[in-house]
């Protein structure tokens, strides 16, 4: 922090040379003090690997996030209030987007950096805790990189910018690595006949019915003329149409990945033996929390633009409809996690039985 109160040193290029440094420092110093060979990797072990140092590392970038926006308040340590640093590096964190996620990331995703080093250490299957993470920094990191391309801060980009794709490429790699690692939670032995329960029948209306809200939303964002989309874009969520274009890239993702994803799990949880539901849902749990958290937040900063903070008579009703969606995204998640069974595939299960 003391770093952004120099002149010399708030260059953009010497900010992104130091910001590497310092990463590459803080991971060689990790691996010197927890060294990976306290922990080896085995077939139902995860280990002390790149996974471990990675949540490390991020924790670091953690607490990095909370010391630079409670500064920037005037608030750690009693250092004046200064905007250098984003002025000179990322000054979109400076929206109230920018600021939401960094919060986020500076306690959500460090406590669940700590639980998966605490189940690695303890030669547990940190999986679940990692799809977590991998739904809410994917999020975060697709929305606001988009968003700086494509809006109003895409002609004010600095080096510091480019200090973003370890925080893409990771997690990225992570969720890949844990979608085709075969799960060790399925249990021997199954019903051979299952049926689809009423909670499965209320998931299946409310992810139905998400589908569309996310379609009514998106097309909104995209300033679509049509009289419903128009109507929600500006009379429920009006920092759709932000020119950051952080709403409308939150509003292409939610579409993107949340519609298909939807709509899949309605078959998954109608037809049992799908695999794919227990790790998808977990990531999608996390996606519709932070999404939804970060965009829902826009209007209670004072710095938010008046004509893009959600009108009074609305914000009710946009409060239970964005609750409601991690809700159900949540109870999702709890429905495969509480019955992988449902889920799991038989011919898995029938080798499993011949071993």
């Amino acid at each position: 922090m003391y770093v952004t109160t120099s002149n010399v040193l708030t260059e953009p290029l010497t900010l992104m040379s130091i910001g590497l440094g310092l990463t590459a420092a803080i991971l060689i110093t990790i691996a010197v003090l927890v060294p990976p060979s306290g922990i080896k990797n085995s077939k139902n072990i995860e280990g002390r690997g790149l996974i471990y140092y990675t949540c490390a590392l991020f924790m670091w970038a953690s607490m990095a996030d909370m010391s630079i926006q409670t500064a920037h308040f005037g608030f750690f340590m009693g250092l004046e209030s200064n905007t250098d640093y984003f002025t000179n590096g990322e000054p979109y964190l400076m929206t109230p987007i920018g600021i939401s996620t960094q919060y986020w990331n500076a306690i959500v995703n460090y406590v669940l950096y700590l639980f998966i080093i605490y189940k690695i250490d303890n030669n547990q299957d940190p999986r679940n805790f990692v799809l977590y993470w991998c739904g809410s920094i994917c999020t975060s990191q697709f929305v606001l990189m988009s968003g700086i391309l494509t809006g109003s801060y895409s002609d004010q980009l600095e080096y510091a910018v480019w200090m973003n794709v370890t925080f893409v490429v990771f997690p990225v790699w992570v969720l890949w690595k844990y979608l085709v690692k075969p799960r060790t939670d399925l249990p021997v032995k199954i019903a051979e006949k299952h049926q689809s329960g009423f909670l499965d029948l209320i998931l299946s209306v409310g992810l139905i019915a998400a589908s569309c809200l996310a379609f009514v939303r998106v097309l909104g964002a995209m300033g679509s003329k049509f009289p419903v989309m128009k109507y929600y874009a500006t009379h429920y969520e009006p920092h759709l149409l932000d020119e950051t274009d952080f709403g409308k890239t939150w509003a292409l993702y939610s579409a993107m990945y949340g519609i298909p994803f939807q709509l899949a799990a309605v078959y998954g949880l109608r037809c049992p033996g799908k695999e794919w539901m227990l790790n998808l849902s977990v990531y999608y749990a996390a996606s519709m929390l932070q999404g939804s958290f970060v965009f829902t937040s826009y209007s209670w900063y004072p710095s938010s633009e008046e004509q893009y903070r959600i009108p009074d008579e609305s914000r009710s009703t946009v409060l239970c409809i964005n609750i409601a969606l991690v809700f159900l995204a949540n109870l999702l998640m709890f429905r495969c996690l509480s019955d992988p069974g449902y889920f799991a595939p038989k011919p898995a299960v029938q080798d499993k039985k011949r071993k």
